[in-house]
């Protein structure tokens, strides 16, 4: 065997002996702006740290938007970020809430640092990038420089085809693995400038053991405890960790639901009926008797909740939903609706609203309380 053949079946052998399925799947999620849902901002890519699912994407893509919206891969599942987080290089980390967490890619420890090996010999990549549908688009790139310390270079293989300033945050990959994160394009050239894969990780794991972890919510607290207490406040250790539907804005997104007084309204627009908002109580495991709807101050009755189904789920193994009731949800005169039900253990709630009491596509509340009263 000549050297030339002998130094390519090392690198075959190589890239099949680092070759993980785990390591290779590249979970990724398009950004959007809650002003304008419809415009692509750009892109993140979503991996599990401890038990935080975390984002990672350019800075100036986190900062062009008030709060990033995620809109995944495949199954189009919505989330928001928080405690967005300056890593240097214009690259960001980003804590994330809501549907997309269930579903969040690898954990960072075991995703391959071999970058330097990937690009050994190789040219030819894979720009991969989210589109609004939730499905995936694949560029044909060329790597036309590589410092071999932190950035890489990448072109369009195709002179038809070029790079867009949404795709910034879009997944570099070689052989089906990520080697870098697109950071940004020139208008002239079009050549995309990316941040290295290896020099990614380690600057978010870095960041993220020094960080200071979200005080974890006491699985001790007997439920006698919980009493007369608002189990959904944020305040009391309650948030709300998925919706299906996109706030009209950024200011009135689903997180004030259980926020203190002063937040505002939660207000959304709706694609298809029925809106979801799924609750994490506070506590481990709590009974509840009374979950109240507050629409006071509303800007329409019209879009107050209309057909209200209640769902509850007790396993700590997962979401295993179970119907308590579905009826016309009924406000007062100042806005408020009381559904009363029998004592019932609960980790979550899922508020499942039907339609608005109008014919619009918008809903919305100022408040949820849940509580054993």
């Amino acid at each position: 065997m000549n050297e030339g053949n002998r130094r390519a079946l090392m690198v075959l052998l190589t890239a099949v002996f680092l070759w993980n399925p785990e390591q290779s799947m590249a979970k990724q999620a398009l950004v959007r702006s809650y002003k304008n849902p419809a415009l692509s901002v750009g892109q993140a890519y979503l991996v599990r740290y401890a038990d935080n699912c975390i984002a990672l994407l350019p800075l100036h893509v986190a900062k062009e938007t008030a709060i990033p919206a995620f809109l995944s891969e495949g199954d189009s599942a919505l989330g928001e970020a928080e405690e967005i987080d300056d890593l240097g290089d214009d690259s960001a980390v980003a804590q994330v809430t809501g549907h997309i967490t269930k579903d969040c890619g690898a954990s960072i420890a075991t995703i391959s640092r071999a970058v330097d090996t990937l690009l050994l010999n190789r040219g030819l990549a894979t720009l991969r990038s989210v589109n609004s549908d939730g499905t995936l688009a694949n560029m044909a790139v060329t790597i036309v420089d590589n410092d071999g310390e932190k950035y890489l270079r990448v072109r369009p293989s195709n002179d038809k085809v070029q790079i867009r300033k949404g795709h910034s945050g879009s997944l570099v990959l070689v052989a089906g693995r990520p080697v870098g994160m697109l950071l940004s394009v020139t208008a002239r050239h079009g050549v995309g400038k990316v941040l290295r894969f290896d020099k990614l990780l380690e600057s978010a794991e870095a960041h993220m053991a020094t960080r200071v972890r979200f005080a974890s919510k006491d699985a001790g607290d007997a439920a006698t405890d919980k009493a007369g207490l608002d189990l959904a406040a944020a305040a009391n250790g309650g948030s709300v960790s998925g919706w299906n539907a996109v706030p009209v804005d950024a200011e009135h997104r689903p997180a004030n639901l259980v926020g203190p007084d002063t937040a505002p309204y939660w207000r959304a627009s709706v694609e298809k009926w029925p809106v979801d908002i799924e609750i994490d109580l506070a506590g481990d495991k709590v009974v509840i008797s009374q979950i109240t709807l507050d629409g006071r101050n509303m800007p329409s009755v019209d879009e107050l909740p209309g057909q209200v189904a209640i769902f509850v789920n007790v396993s700590s193994d997962g979401r295993r939903w179970r119907s308590l009731l579905s009826r016309e949800a009924e406000f007062d005169s100042t806005g408020i609706a009381v559904f009363s039900i029998a004592p019932t253990w609960a980790r979550q709630v899922k508020i499942s609203i039907g339609g608005s009491r109008g014919e619009g596509n918008v809903t919305g509340l100022r408040r949820i309380n849940i509580s054993n009263p």
